[in-house]
Parts: C-alpha cells; sequence; structure tokens
C-alpha cells in the first residue's frame, strides 16, 4: 500500500487506474459457503458456515510467519548459496501456493465447484443417501455432496484430497526466489501463473509463478539454467520483472 494505505489498481475491463483499500480487493461475500437446497429450513441457510473459511484461516496464519522471514532473507544483500526455506517451511509455501491457485471464483469455476459432479449423482451411494435424508425429514442431499466435493478439492483435511495431492506433486519441481533490484513485481485476482513451458527440457514442462511480495517473486519449474539456484534467491533487472508482470 501507499503512504494513505491503499492499493494501486488497474481494472482490466474498465482500462483504468484507481486507488482501494486492502478489505476491498479481491473479496467476495460467503464465496465458500454451500447454500441449503431443498432442505428443512430449521438447517439454516448453508451448510458448515465458515468450515472451510476456518480451515483457509490456518493457512494464512502458518503462511503470514514464513512470508515475513522470506521477505528478510531476500534482499539484495542476500549470499546467493544461502538457502531460503528449511524443514517444513516448504510444506507451508506448498501448501499455502495450491491453496491460492483454487480459492477464487475463477479457478473454482473451472474446477466445477459450484455444483455436484454427475457421477456422484449417478451412484449407488447418491440415491441411498437421498432416500434416508428424504425419510428423516431433513433433505439436502445435493448440498451435502457439494458442501463434501468443495471440501476435498479446497481444503487438505482429508487424505488423497485435490490441495494435498497437488502440494506433494510441486515437491518434485525445482523452485528459485527472485528479487526485483528495478521496478517491482504485480499481482492480480488470479494470482498463481500457471502453464507448461515448451524451453524446460525436463519431459515434467511445468511453470508455476507467484509474485509473493513487491520485490520478491516465486519460480517453479525444471530449469536448467536454474538448477544451481535450487531454494535460492537471484537479484533480476527491470527487463526480467517485466517479463513476469506480463504473464501476470
Amino acid at each position: 500500500t501507499d503512504k494513505n494505505g491503499l492499493l494501486h489498481i488497474y481494472d482490466l475491463r474498465q482500462k483504468k487506474f484507481y486507488g482501494q483499500r486492502p478489505k476491498n480487493v479481491c473479496f467476495k461475500k460467503n464465496l465458500y459457503e454451500t447454500e441449503w437446497l431443498n432442505a428443512n429450513p430449521e438447517l439454516g441457510k448453508y451448510v458448515l458456515v465458515n468450515d472451510i473459511e476456518n480451515e483457509f484461516c490456518k493457512y494464512e496464519s502458518e503462511f503470514a510467519i514464513l512470508l515475513q522471514k522470506i521477505i528478510s532473507i531476500c534482499t539484495s544483500e542476500q549470499n546467493p548459496n544461502a538457502l531460503i526455506l528449511h524443514g517444513n517451511e516448504k510444506e507451508v509455501l506448498f501448501r499455502f501456493l495450491v491453496n491460492l491457485m483454487v480459492r477464487n471464483p475463477v479457478n473454482m469455476e473451472q474446477l466445477e465447484l459450484f455444483k455436484v459432479p454427475e457421477y456422484l449423482k449417478q451412484s449407488d451411494e447418491y440415491s441411498l443417501d437421498r432416500d434416508i435424508l428424504s425419510k428423516m425429514n431433513l433433505g439436502g442431499v445435493e448440498s451435502i455432496y457439494l458442501a463434501a466435493y468443495k471440501k476435498v478439492m479446497l481444503t487438505d483435511e482429508i487424505d488423497g484430497s485435490f490441495p494435498q495431492v497437488y502440494a506433494d506433486y510441486l515437491t518434485k519441481i525445482s523452485y528459485t526466489f527472485f528479487y526485483a533490484s528495478g521496478n517491482e513485481f504485480i499481482t492480480s485476482d488470479v494470482p498463481v501463473c500457471l502453464g507448461n513451458d515448451c524451453t524446460i527440457s525436463n519431459e515434467d514442462k511445468t511453470c508455476l509463478y507467484l509474485a509473493l511480495s513487491p520485490r520478491i517473486a516465486v519460480l517453479f519449474g525444471n530449469y536448467n539454467m536454474l538448477y544451481l539456484h535450487k531454494n535460492r534467491m537471484i537479484k533480476i533487472e527491470s527487463e526480467i520483472v517485466d517479463f513476469f508482470n506480463m504473464h501476470t
């Protein structure tokens, strides 16, 4: 933020810059909630209110501590051979990074998290649960399944969940931190850039990029040229920062 506590934002739709307070940016009420449908009114409006949000708070709290450490270590004076993350700090970064990937409306829409998958609706278990809940005068089987599906896709509380599997996958990819010595990194309402880079000689061409602060970013990808800089920091010039910003 600037001295007035405002973020500088560029609106892609309106094609203009404006200032805004952080609490009003990338914010949508009840994004992770599941509304009760065809259910007993006594159950309330949502299934397990704030259940997923409370889980996200755990990620945010532990990552906030780690982020401050990363920022303090990654400075222009940093020893280029010094390791940035140690022990379970890697797990914290990977888990939060996957969390950022899935928890915004754009990616939730792509993952189809706003409806129950057809294969679940066609299952014998779904029919059985629907009948049982109907006999109990509760209803809402679709809402219960959708809430459970969101939980598996958005949190790592359940073994084999999407975030758990993808965070484990990230352990197989090299990552390097960058310090912007010139202009600054930007971020967006879809903060994690994920794709494939044909310049990666490895069979796995996955690359993933995230700006952690105006001066610090992290890049995942098994690039030969970055092999010696795994879990280390590189100082980069303005034109490379511009390159990352363009892709963001």
